[in-house]
């Protein structure tokens, strides 16, 4: 998007929430001189609800960066998770523990009901990168 677009869509937000906030002190407004505190105790509320939305969304919002910077660390993290290998443990109808273990490089795979054997698995495969 380039900066003259993005400048006129923020600027419509930013007069979008100015109307909205303008229109919800009006309604307030007339609310309280109808002493109808139940219609005033609503339009409060929604008025503490678009706050908190307005945080979230403000494109300048330390808020968002942090999510931001928050969500590219947890898809690092994700991404350097794919080389390791998966491990993974679960009963069978009889009662039997199985084990599973699969290296997403190579494909290698086994599938044991021996921990022992597993190790030994896990142990070569480390020494063997």
């Amino acid at each position: 998007m380039n900066a003259a677009a993005e400048m006129s869509g923020t600027s419509f937000l930013a007069r979008h929430r100015q109307n909205i906030a303008a229109s919800l002190a009006h309604r307030l407004e007339a609310a309280r001189a109808a002493n109808n505190t139940r219609l005033v105790e609503l339009l409060e509320q929604e008025e503490r609800q678009l706050a908190a939305e307005y945080g979230r969304r403000d494109p300048s919002s330390p808020a968002l960066f942090r999510g931001l910077r928050h969500l590219w660390q947890s898809l690092k993290e994700v991404l350097a998770a794919r080389d390791e290998l998966r491990v993974r443990q679960w009963v069978d109808g009889s009662g039997m523990v199985w084990w599973s273990v699969q290296d997403p490089i190579t494909g290698e795979r086994l599938c044991t009901h021996s921990d022992g054997e597993l190790m030994d698995w896990i142990e070569k495969h480390c020494r063997d990168q």
